[in-house]
C-alpha cells in the first residue's frame, strides 16, 4: 500500500459537484481531499476483499446467535423491536448494503473498526466521484470496486417495484446520497419517490405507512438508524408487516457497537 501525495485539480470543486458531490467542503473544512490518494497491489485488494466476505459472514453467524440466545438486552434492543426482528429475519428480508470500516496499513490482517450495516454514507464518494477523478487523472489505472453496479443489480433483484427514498432533508450529505441511491434504483427499472424522513405519515384507518399526497409507501429506504426509528412518536406504527425497509430491521443486529463482543 502506498499513499501517494498530489496536486488537488484547480477547479476540483466544479467537477466533484458536477457528478453530485456537492458537500465537497463542510464547515468550512476540505471533505473531498485530492491532496493524496492510495495504491493497493493486486494481493492487497484480495486480502481486503476476502476480509470482507468473512467479516459478513461472521456477522451473520452473530446475529443469529443473538436471536438464538436471546442476548437483546446485550444491544440495548427495545422490546418493541424484538418480535419485529425476528420476523423479519425469518423472513430472510433482503438487505441492500453496508458498509466496513477497517484500519490497515498493507501489513499483517486488516482491523474491523465497526459494521455500518444500517445507514452507511460515502457511496457516491467511493463510486461515482472517485471514478471520474480516476478517469481524468490516472486513466490506465482501475479502482477496486463495483459499487455502482452492485446497487443496480441489488435493487433488480428487489421485491418491490415502487420504492420512496428517504433522508433527513437539512442534511445535504444524507439527501444526495438519498439521491444517488434512487438513481441507482432507477437504473435498475424501479419506479421511485424522494420524500423527507419527516413527511413520512401513517395512515391508521389503513394501517400503512404514506407519502405526503397519501400514496402508500410499498417499501421505504430511510437514511435514517433503526435506533431513532424506535424512539420517535411514530414507533407505536412500526410492528406493522405489510410494508419493506431498506435496510430491514434485522440489521439493527449488525449496526450496533454491541456486537464486536458478541464476535
Amino acid at each position: 500500500m502506498k499513499r501517494l501525495t498530489l496536486q488537488p485539480r484547480p477547479d476540483w470543486q466544479a467537477k466533484v459537484a458536477a457528478v453530485g458531490l456537492t458537500f465537497h467542503t463542510i464547515d468550512g473544512a476540505t471533505y473531498w481531499d485530492e491532496s493524496a490518494c492510495y495504491e493497493f497491489t493486486a494481493a492487497e485488494v484480495d486480502t481486503l476483499e476476502a476480509v470482507g466476505n468473512e467479516l459478513h459472514a461472521r456477522c451473520i453467524e452473530a446475529a443469529d446467535a443473538v436471536i438464538r440466545n436471546r442476548w437483546y438486552d446485550r444491544l440495548a434492543i427495545p422490546p418493541a423491536a424484538i418480535p419485529e426482528i425476528e420476523a423479519s429475519w425469518e423472513r430472510d428480508d433482503r438487505s441492500v448494503y453496508g458498509r466496513f470500516d477497517f484500519a490497515w496499513d498493507g501489513e499483517g490482517a486488516p482491523k474491523m473498526l465497526e459494521y455500518n450495516a444500517d445507514t452507511p454514507t460515502a457511496l457516491l464518494e467511493a463510486s461515482v466521484v472517485q471514478w471520474s477523478w480516476l478517469q481524468e487523472m490516472a486513466p490506465e489505472n482501475d479502482q477496486f470496486n463495483s459499487i455502482h453496479e452492485r446497487l443496480i443489480d441489488a435493487w433488480r433483484m428487489y421485491p418491490a417495484m415502487k420504492i420512496h427514498f428517504a433522508a433527513v432533508s437539512d442534511s445535504e450529505e444524507d439527501s444526495q446520497t438519498a439521491l444517488y441511491l434512487r438513481d441507482t434504483c432507477q437504473q435498475a427499472g424501479k419506479d421511485t419517490e424522494s420524500i423527507a424522513i419527516e413527511d413520512v405519515g401513517f395512515d391508521t384507518r389503513m394501517g400503512i405507512f404514506v407519502d405526503a399526497n397519501e400514496r402508500t409507501i410499498e417499501a421505504l429506504f430511510k437514511l435514517y438508524p433503526w435506533e431513532w426509528m424506535w424512539s420517535e412518536s411514530f414507533a407505536e406504527h412500526l410492528p406493522t408487516r405489510c410494508q419493506r425497509f431498506v435496510e430491514p430491521v434485522w440489521k439493527m443486529l449488525l449496526s450496533n457497537k454491541g456486537l464486536l463482543p458478541i464476535l
